[in-house]
Parts: structure tokens; sequence; C-alpha cells
């Protein structure tokens, strides 16, 4: 998609971090950006903020792990914006994760792939029967993570195996809509490519009270992106970050090239991942990833 304005353009997640950038990059643009979110005062603010700066966008609450909430959000577009051309389907979720797989609560599992599996699933059920309807260019972007589609960190099983899911359905997804020859393209997002500075570790904030966190499970030491360079500087490591400003424009960049893997160079996590592959392909033993 070599231009961005009059595309209408959906976000979820959209009321802070990644969301929040790209649709300022695409309201800069010129394209109809919607921001949505669960969190309804966030979104006010997110608009008034955008607004301050001369950019106009349309807000719409939604839940992504509710597929009548995806759904209404659809309608809503649809009817009061226009066609949509580009979904991104942003919004994630990262539980507080400190125990083995054996320790974990259900809760834990079913909060995280509510939002960021099933999320991605209900967004794609709700939007693209109408994107494939309406003929137009159209682009479908997934976040992803390399913790998951890439190497597997053993911190944090239960986020890393859902994006292993976005990443598979990512891939399947592109390859049903070429095959139809569909005016639908694919993208995968992998925001980097150092840790992103958002709000990412603190998404407890909105975590429904029915999946609550077991009120035993130890404390997490990390609320924050400083907290975690806070960590790594005491071991000696002087860990860098990425903006969100800068994914989004390196996104839009990849976009308007038409890229399916939008997916920045870290020299040391591809270097993980090869080795993860190399043991694959040797049958040897699996490397414990090192990133940092």
């Amino acid at each position: 998609m070599s231009n961005f304005k009059d595309k209408v353009a959906v976000i979820t997640g959209g009321a802070s971090g990644v969301g929040y950038a790209i649709g300022a990059a695409l309201a800069k643009e010129g394209a109809k950006v919607v921001l949505s979110d669960i969190e309804s005062s966030a979104l006010e603010s997110a608009k008034a903020n955008l607004e301050k700066d001369g950019l106009r966008v349309d807000i719409k609450q939604a839940d992504v792990s509710d597929h009548d909430s995806m759904v209404a959000l659809n309608k809503f577009v649809t009817s009061e914006v226009g066609d949509v051309q580009m979904l991104f389907n942003n919004a994630g979720v990262a539980p507080a994760e400190l125990q083995s797989i054996w320790d974990t609560n259900p809760n834990d599992w079913n909060w995280a792939y509510g939002v960021n599996v099933m999320g991605i699933v209900h967004g794609l059920q709700a939007f693209i029967p109408d994107m494939l309807s309406h003929g137009k260019e159209a682009n479908v972007i997934n976040t992803c993570s390399g913790n998951g589609a890439f190497i597997n960190l053993p911190s944090t099983p239960i986020y890393t195996s859902s994006k292993a899911a976005v990443s598979s359905i990512s891939e399947v997804l592109k390859l049903q809509l070429d095959q139809s020859e569909s005016n639908i393209k694919v993208s995968i997002l992998f925001p980097g490519p150092h840790t992103v500075r958002t709000n990412l570790f603190s998404a407890e904030r909105n975590r429904p009270d029915e999946l609550a966190r077991d009120p035993n499970a130890p404390e997490h030491p990390i609320s924050s992106v400083e907290d975690m360079v806070d960590m790594m500087k005491s071991m000696g490591v002087e860990m860098e970050t990425t903006t969100p400003e800068e994914v989004a424009d390196f996104c839009l960049t990849e976009l308007s090239e038409g890229k399916y893997w939008i997916n920045p160079a870290n020299e040391k996590s591809e270097q993980a991942f090869k080795d993860r592959v190399d043991s694959i392909l040797s049958r040897g033993d699996l490397p414990n990833p090192n990133i940092f």
C-alpha cells in the first residue's frame, strides 16, 4: 500500500504505545484513523492529544476478546467512517509471569490467550468478510513478537506461546488470501528492534475480575520498561530500547513496500533464531536463547 491518504484504518490497542503511534503516523499521512481500545478514558485522552497536534481521528471502545464487541466495532466504522482498508490487530497483554508452567493459574492463560490469540481471530472474523466484499486495496497487519515467532524465552511461557499462535495464524491467513487471489494483503509486525517503551508490562490494569490473577502468586518485579532497564543494568547489561514512534515509522515504510515480514534487524535475536533452527535441522539439543 503505497499511499495511505483517505484509507480507513482501524487500530486495536490504539489508546497508547505502538497502536497510538501508528494512528498518529497514519493521520499525518491523511488516513481516516479509528483508534479502538478497551479503555474508554485512555481513548478520549488519545483523541484529545492528537487533536492538539492538528490530527483528526475517530475513537470507539471495544474489547478484542469479545467477538460481538469486534463485530460492533466493524459496523461502527463501516457506517460512520467508510470501508475498512487497513486493520491493525495490535491489542496485546503480557501477564506477570514468574512461575513454571506447572505452577501457573488457568486464569493467566485464559486472559492472555483471550486477548493475544482470540483477539486476532475476532478481528479477522469481524472485518475480513466486508473487506473482501468491498474489493478495494486492503491490508491486515497483526502485531506479533520475535519471542514466540522465532525464539521461545523460558521466562514467559504464556506470552511466548500466544505470540507463536499469532505467527501461525498470520502465515495461514496470508496463504489463504493469496490462494484465493483476494484484494487483501497480510503483514506481520514485530515491534523493535529492541524492547519497546509501551505499557505492556502494566496490562494487568485491564484484566477482568473473572480472570483475576492468583492473589498468592509471587509479585513480579517488572511493571514497566524502566524496571527492566534497571534490572538489566544491575546485572551489568546496558539494555537498548525502541520508541513506539520508531516502530510506527518503520511499519509504514515497510507497508508502503508491500512487505509481509515487518521485522527490524537485531543481530543478537537473529543469531538466537539461527541457533534454534540449526538445532532443529541437526536434531541436536535445544539451546537457551541469549538475546541480551
